[in-house]
């Protein structure tokens, strides 16, 4: 049922090591119709942006001989105050968090325009990390707080005009809520749905929700919720959100849960040009 990857990260990641030549064989290999470089995008400082201009140029000389590669980008929620002192200073380097009362306002690394400059043709928003507070590792982290804050953040990028795909929806490093889905309100996921819907994104699957920090209920619930909302309207679609350095097939360790959960071939979207930018 999931013939393309709209998630996948090259060595020009700093967390990533696949090299696009691996990509490109590996995934022609498996049969993709499309798949995705969606190379990291996480603040606006030199080395991120670099990275993202080399990734560019990389995937542009590849897609001579690859017509199936498109050029996205991965962007993650940052703290206003920090994305200013950037765009002021060109480093994070010395940046310490203003001290307030409500939660920072959210921002991105980079414009729209400034992506499409590029050649990048979507984009991917998710978060990963807490951007409400000063010290995220020293912050108070009970599950409600941290819930909230995914919360925010989820409906913020379903909002945002860069975001074409919210990238693994209430994805944890830490897998806090991943023995039982149904800690996550039922109504957040509404809401999220709701926004996804109004503002004409996508929602994606990630085998990262699939792995071992999750247990079997985990993922037969969220399995179930991507069936819920796309029976919202919402389309769905698959990004392996690999890191490498190989480029594995992924799609069968998820496609048992979601068969369970009632997706069946053609249910799986892909960005058709009057999506991509």
């Amino acid at each position: 049922m999931i013939y393309s990857d709209w998630h996948i990260h090259t060595e020009y990641s700093y967390d990533a090591k696949l090299p696009l030549d691996t990509l490109v064989k590996r995934a022609t290999e498996q049969g993709l119709r499309f798949f995705g470089v969606t190379d990291h995008a996480n603040f606006n400082d030199e080395k991120f942006m670099s990275d993202l201009r080399a990734s560019a140029e990389n995937v542009k000389k590849a897609q001579m001989n690859c017509p199936a590669l498109v050029l996205g980008v991965e962007l993650t929620p940052i703290a206003r105050p920090e994305f200013d002192y950037i765009a002021k200073t060109g480093t994070r380097d010395g940046y310490v968090a203003p001290i307030q009362d409500t939660p920072y306002d959210i921002e991105l690394a980079t414009s729209k325009e400034e992506l499409i400059a590029l050649g990048v043709r979507y984009a991917i928003g998710a978060s990963h990390w807490r951007v409400d507070v000063p010290d995220r590792h020293n912050a108070d982290n009970r599950l409600e707080n941290m819930i909230k804050e995914w919360y925010r953040q989820q409906m913020w990028l379903a909002q945002d005009e860069r975001v074409t795909i919210l990238g693994h929806p209430w994805y944890n490093g830490k897998g806090i809520w991943y023995e039982d889905f149904s800690v996550i309100p039922h109504s957040m996921n509404m809401d999220i749905a709701a926004a996804l819907k109004e503002n004409g994104k996508y929602a994606e699957c990630n085998p990262c929700m699939f792995n071992a920090q999750a247990t079997e209920k985990f993922k037969v619930q969220y399995a179930e919720f991507l069936r819920e909302i796309f029976e919202m309207g919402i389309p769905i679609t698959y990004g392996s959100d690999c890191h490498g350095p190989e480029y594995p097939d992924g799609r069968e360790a998820v496609s048992k849960y979601l068969s369970r959960a009632g997706f069946r071939d053609g249910d799986f979207s892909e960005l058709s040009e009057d999506i991509l930018w």
